[in-house]
């Protein structure tokens, strides 16, 4: 039996950046293939988001992972797009780009469908509109955004544009908490082995040191001025940076 792939309509959830849940099918329509999917056909089923186009398919890397399942007269995919890496973070700027114009495919391979007489009651009960197949079991594979899928009115929906400022706010805080942490449990195992802290990881804590002062400056004079909000965001994210190349080396 081939993998064949099929359209579907992306809705993306404001969960985190890179979350989205995924309509990958509309049951008991007659899509662009002329394929009719009943309800039930689709199992509960985790698998790969695919490289544009179905690109996976030639050896590019999938973009992220998702979890299939059924609601109703749709079948829903709940995932999220790969940030760490380049291609899927890309993946994830072109669809939020793209909108409404992004349609979805999903890879799959039939495992049950109607017999002929089905097909023929079905086209008596829609004036004659009679689907190629109606298909009633299939091992889905992955899904993918295409350019032009087989579904009827695919589109994405919504799609997480970042954390907002509080969030990012908070996570700044904790990521300083970690890593005060962490620097704790680190210098504790290097004197329960009778060692000291390295001395790029000492170079490290010390250029921290000097910068927090420095970032603390810089957020007490953005607090009188209009714009101080926009600006205070862009020094929380320049710590952040800072934190992660320490983290690093630890």
């Amino acid at each position: 039996m081939e993998t064949e792939r099929k359209s579907i309509t992306l809705e993306l959830k404001a969960e985190e950046e890179g979350a989205f849940t995924a309509r990958i099918a509309t049951l008991d329509v007659i899509d662009h293939d002329g394929d009719l999917t009943r309800p039930g056909a689709f199992p509960k089923k985790d698998v790969l988001v695919s490289a544009y186009q179905h690109g996976s398919w030639n050896g590019a890397l999938p973009v992220g992972k998702a979890t299939i399942r059924e609601d109703g007269n749709a079948a829903i995919a709940d995932g999220k797009f790969n940030l760490a890496t380049t291609s899927g973070r890309d993946h994830y700027e072109a669809v939020k780009f793209s909108g409404d114009k992004q349609e979805w495919s999903y890879g799959f391979k039939v495992i049950g469908s109607a017999p002929e007489k089905e097909l023929e009651a079905y086209a008596k009960e829609h004036d004659g509109a009679r689907p190629y197949r109606i298909i009633t079991k299939v091992e889905p594979y992955e899904i993918s955004p295409v350019l032009l899928g087989a579904g009827v009115g695919t589109a994405t929906l919504g799609i997480k544009a970042g954390l907002t400022y509080d969030d990012q706010s908070e996570a700044a805080l904790a990521a300083v908490e970690s890593w005060i942490e962490r620097t704790k449990s680190l210098a504790d195992l290097r004197r329960g082995e009778g060692r000291d802290l390295s001395e790029p990881k000492k170079q490290r804590i010390e250029f921290l040191l000097k910068r927090l002062p420095e970032l603390e400056a810089d957020l007490k004079g953005l607090l009188d001025t209009d714009d101080g909000r926009d600006k205070a965001a862009a020094v929380f994210l320049e710590f952040s940076r800072i934190n992660a190349r320490i983290l690093e080396e630890l």
